[in-house]
């Protein structure tokens, strides 16, 4: 992997007005869709979901992280996974996009300071160097979601 490859989160990080932001979910999007989603439950254990359509039905991917971990580390976990999980398709989709909650986790990604979420954000380009690769015009968005309104999914 090149350093430069690393350097920077190739993905549209999208942030709009809460109420344009919720209805982009239950839009038509081309391409892959995920959404995803962190938490720090009660008991102060973490983990995160990332959930796609295929088809008819619904599919995703629930990770428990244990306990030494805050929710927004969870947050960042679920955006590098979600990019995994599009960088392992075959073939590669020409578009992703992936919804979040955490606006801190999608700020977060687009540094590679040292600090909470490093570990994820890096992870996350190396996915996207890798999509990139197998598909040179892909489109990657990664776009914020107000909680509780994802297309079909509570």
């Amino acid at each position: 992997m090149l350093l430069e490859e690393l350097e920077s989160f190739d993905a549209e990080l999208i942030q709009e007005e809460r109420e344009e932001a919720k209805r982009e979910p239950k839009r038509e999007r081309p391409g892959f869709v995920m959404f995803t989603d962190g938490s720090r439950l009660g008991y102060e254990a973490t983990g995160y979901a990332v959930a796609w359509k295929t088809g008819q039905t619904w599919e995703d991917i629930k990770t428990y992280m244990g306990f030494n971990q805050e929710a927004f580390d969870a947050e960042c976990a679920a955006l590098a996974r979600a990019v995994k999980t599009a960088a392992r398709r075959d073939p590669a989709p020409d578009h992703i996009t992936i919804f979040t909650d955490a606006q801190a986790a999608i700020r977060r990604m687009a540094s590679n300071q040292p600090g909470p979420g490093q570990k994820y954000a890096l992870e996350a380009r190396e996915h996207i160097a890798v999509l990139q690769r197998a598909a040179p015009d892909i489109t990657i968005e990664v776009r914020w979601c107000p909680a509780r309104v994802r297309r079909g999914r509570k």
